[in-house]
């Protein structure tokens, strides 16, 4: 292999790591040319370790871009280092002020910036045009093409102010799925009249506002190719590149998805997926093997299957990118004012009844994902730094497997509020049958004196609510919205 096809190949993977530090091969793979480095929980202990290590990897080659989702809501890969984690982008887009996204962004980007991260993968432009979708949800900031299209171009405002870059996706659009791409293939079939009207309007304003990177989506647009899109030249190299004239970098998304997976292993979707238009090639695990990869591709420009022009192509933006980073100006954040805003005026736009010092809490939540976690337990937990004597239990889907043990789950949580305010906690119980049964059963015998209900997924929930039963909407998961909805409902009954 040539030393500067290697580079190359390098040059167009994103890799993740498994620890806190860099291991000597990371590092080698780093000073030999590898385009990106992207972080996650894993990676995190406090800020000062995050500085550590991406200074660390920086020292190999100041030009490696570093990474991180970061979408807001309910999952925070820096949690342990961010004191005032970004609000739900559902939140932001139902109090619909898109100076306030702005602000939230370039808050959360000053903080990423702060710790050596440059490239922030989100926002999250998926219209979530179906409510039964089971991986968008309260990533997306509406149902409306419109309504994500303003957002999102605020939202990429907002991280550019700040100096460093943003990545809205998953292209062409995962608002209308049935299936989780981290488990299997969504397809969706609209027609292409239909995608363009809802799903591409969002990417078409975030072009135009400057987008540096986007990001693919494993799902097969059937109007356009029979392929995921991420392997797809027709949609990444034809719609993405010459339809919509973005000139900037593409990302996929992981490929270790099962999306992916389920028909071929990781090392051939790199390849097939450079092929099809992306620029960085996307192995998020922290087993990731970026020497064995990068020899994959140039394998692969040997064998005639992937043109080592294209290699060169995808290389040379990323390296474009990683350039216009260095000369951006870093502003700095707002110290959480985005965000404690936020939850100001989301308690003051609902009414609160006052539950007293003592209230139990049920959070009916979705079961945990393989691919990340929330950053706390549930709704106990912070109901519980507010009001000491509350009490509660989480249930989420992995207690509900089998009818009998749903069943003790809640018959327990019944006899535990027996004699106490009862907040009960709903996550998505539209597309979720156990939530709804677990609300209702709850409820029996309850009145409006003594139970209340909080959507903290989407609103739509919110129409679940029996008659004559208060309840309010969170449209997201966020700690400090969380923390003041606890401390209205805390006023003395």
């Amino acid at each position: 292999m040539t030393d500067h096809l290697a580079r190359d190949a390098a040059g167009a993977l994103i890799v993740g790591l498994p620890g806190t530090t860099a291991s000597d091969d990371l590092r080698r793979a780093v000073a030999g040319g590898l385009g990106a480095v992207i972080l996650f929980t894993r990676n995190v202990t406090d800020a000062e370790q995050v500085i550590a290590l991406t200074s660390s990897l920086r020292a190999e080659r100041p030009e490696l871009i570093i990474a991180i989702d970061h979408e807001g809501g309910e999952f925070s890969h820096l949690a342990p280092a961010d004191r005032w984690p970004l609000s739900s982008p559902r939140t932001l887009g139902d109090l619909d002020d898109v100076d306030l996204t702005r602000a939230s962004a370039r808050d959360a980007a000053a903080t990423l910036a702060s710790l050596g991260i440059d490239l922030m993968l989100s926002p999250s432009v998926d219209v979530n045009s179906n409510p039964a979708n089971p991986i968008i949800s309260t990533r997306s900031f509406g149902t409306t093409a419109d309504r994500v299209s303003r957002h999102g171009v605020a939202f990429i405002e907002g991280v550019l102010e700040a100096g460093i870059a943003a990545c809205p996706k998953h292209f062409p659009g995962h608002g209308d799925v049935a299936v989780d791409s981290h488990l299997d293939l969504p397809r969706v079939d609209r027609s292409i009249a239909e995608v363009q009207a809802v799903e591409l309007a969002p990417f078409k304003a975030a072009i135009a506002a400057g987008a540096d990177v986007i990001m693919s989506a494993h799902i097969v647009f059937s109007a356009y190719d029979d392929q995921p899109a991420t392997l797809s030249r027709r949609i990444l190299t034809g719609l993405l590149r010459a339809e919509l004239g973005f000139g900037g970098v593409i990302t996929t998304d992981a490929l270790e998805m099962q999306a992916i997976t389920n028909t071929q292993s990781i090392e051939d979707a790199a390849v097939a997926s450079i092929r099809a238009g992306a620029d960085l090639a996307m192995i998020a695990t922290g087993t990731a093997d970026a020497a064995a990869l990068t020899a994959r591709i140039v394998d692969a420009v040997g064998n005639g299957s992937l043109a080592g022009e294209r290699v060169a192509e995808a290389a040379g933006r990323v390296r474009a990118l990683a350039a216009s980073l260095a000369e951006r100006k870093r502003q700095p954040g707002l110290d959480g004012a985005p965000v404690r805003e936020v939850a100001e005026r989301l308690v003051a736009g609902q009414t609160f009844p006052a539950l007293g010092g003592a209230p139990y809490v049920v959070d009916l939540a979705q079961g945990l994902h393989p691919a990340w976690h929330p950053y706390f337990s549930g709704l106990p937990e912070i109901f519980a730094e507010v009001i000491p004597s509350s009490g509660g239990v989480v249930l989420r889907g992995r207690h509900h497997a089998e009818g009998a043990e749903s069943a003790d789950g809640v018959a327990a949580a019944i006899a535990a509020a027996a004699g106490r305010p009862l907040v009960v906690a709903v996550q998505d119980a539209v597309r979720t049958p156990w939530i709804r049964e677990a609300l209702d059963a709850l409820l029996a015998g309850r009145s409006a004196a003594d139970a209340f209900v909080l959507c903290t997924g989407i609103p739509e929930d919110q129409a679940l609510v029996p008659a004559g039963i208060p309840s309010a909407v969170t449209s997201g998961r966020n700690v400090v919205v969380l923390q003041a909805v606890a401390q209205a409902l805390s006023r003395p009954a």
